[in-house]
């Protein structure tokens, strides 16, 4: 059997060697994947050692040794490409992903910069497989079930969510540098626009995925799947090793605090000296740049005001009411900013902070959004260059921020919906990528 299938979405890559990854970079970290997807084996043989029932029964103290050719941080530098290549590790097991790659990486000297962002990174992979196999579920019971099908839209807008995460952390990733020769220590590659986006991950990934995996328990118990089937379990260990990645609700609490402490200088005006502010979203095969020097978080939620403007006057009803949430959403930045700018020193037990930290991070999930979805439209990708998952993940953020959405703002579930089907029936990742898988 071959180790590689072709990605079914797989598109032309941007013009932008600046801020996008090598081909070389991307085709080796993928290339990691399916090598470490064979390593693994089928999850459900139950003489793998890396399978399923091995896992289950080996609990978290008796885990096996990761096999050779795991791949590393030597192999794969570059932090989005570095979390692509352990995927498949993330897919299967989160107190696994933790002992062979989480744990490792910030156990170093210098933290690895990507550390921080692997395990959100980990809990999206385990959540998006989870939520296909549900899907599958769903899809086929209601080809004949009508009651089934009331199912349908919980799963695309959760599908929309996890898209939207996606795309933030691998935004955070690839702002994630090495630290240079020249660098002071610990912490030189954690300042500035990955320190920012960090928190933001490790405060909006625990919180909203854990909103999917409560809408997936309730799925499955209503489809009749109890506690003691193979889909219920696996589900009940995600949920319960989210702590070994550091992606449970204290994790979330502590990144929000990092949030509150820098409400005072995201309220503060913005500079014009000439610096850069604009962050530019780039995709190569669906993964994200940000251009180096950025001034974020608050310089990514400043692309909303430009790349809904670049969707003026589109033609489709879905692009034009996702130019129309655009700009809602643009006003409440501004709202925002003001809000920010009205406290000199903001106090992480402040019920009041929390809340802005709140709109101030699914603002910054907006902009990835948006930011991503515009450069898959250029880079011609089917799905991900659509605006029916970007309308429904933005619709979803618009929502938690209390705002109604516009008129005239059609409904993208059926479309979203499909593609999952499609990716639970064939095989295909949850990802931005759209990987085929090999089990």
């Amino acid at each position: 059997m071959a180790l590689t299938r072709p990605a079914p979405h797989a598109g032309r890559p941007l013009t932008t060697p600046t801020s996008s990854p090598p081909a070389d970079e991307q085709a080796g970290a993928a290339r990691c994947a399916a090598r470490l997807e064979a390593l693994l084996g089928d999850p459900r043989d139950p003489g793998n050692p890396y399978g399923r029932s091995a896992l289950w029964a080996a609990g978290h103290d008796g885990l096996p040794a990761p096999p050779a050719g795991l791949p590393g941080a030597g192999e794969v530098p570059a932090a989005d490409q570095l979390a692509r290549a352990l995927r498949p590790l993330f897919r299967r097991d989160l107190a696994l992903a933790h002992a062979w790659s989480i744990r490792p990486l910030l156990g170093t000297p210098v933290p690895h910069p990507a550390a921080a962002l692997l395990g959100p990174a980990a809990l999206l992979a385990s959540a998006g497989g989870v939520l296909r196999g549900v899907a599958r579920i769903v899809d086929g019971l209601s080809r004949y079930e009508a009651a089934a099908r009331q199912w349908r839209p919980i799963l695309a807008s959760g599908f929309a969510d996890l898209l939207a995460c996606e795309s933030l952390t691998a935004v955070a990733l690839r702002s994630c540098s090495w630290p240079g020769p020249d660098a002071d220590g610990p912490g030189t590659s954690e300042q500035g626009a990955g320190e920012s986006l960090a928190a933001v991950v490790g405060y909006l990934v625990p919180e909203l995925v854990g909103e999917l995996l409560g809408d997936l328990e309730l799925v499955l118990n209503e489809c009749g799947f109890d506690a003691g089937t193979v889909e219920r379990r696996t589900l009940a260990r995600v949920v319960r090793d989210r702590a070994f990645a550091r992606a449970d609700w204290p994790a979330a609490s502590a990144a929000q605090t990092r949030i509150v402490q820098g409400l005072s200088a995201a309220g503060g005006s913005r500079p014009d000296d000439g610096r850069q502010l604009a962050v530019l979203f780039r995709i190569t095969e669906a993964a994200s740049a940000v251009a180096p020097g950025a001034d974020c978080p608050w310089a990514v939620a400043a692309t909303l005001a430009g790349a809904t403007a670049r969707l003026a006057g589109a033609d489709d009803a879905d692009t034009a009411a996702l130019a129309r949430i655009g700009r809602r959403l643009v006003t409440e930045q501004r709202a925002l900013r003001v809000a920010c700018a009205a406290t000199t020193v903001h106090d992480p037990a402040d019920p009041a902070a929390r809340a802005l930290a709140n709109r101030q991070a699914l603002l910054v999930l907006a902009a990835a959004t948006l930011g991503v979805r515009e450069a898959a439209a250029g880079a011609r990708l089917p799905f991900l260059g659509g605006a029916g998952w970007a309308l429904l993940a933005l619709g979803r953020i618009t929502e938690r921020l209390g705002q109604p959405l516009p008129d005239r703002t059609p409904d993208p579930q059926p479309g979203v919906w499909d593609e999952l089907a499609r990716r639970a029936s064939d095989g295909v990742d949850c990802d931005l990528h759209a990987t085929r898988l090999l089990w």
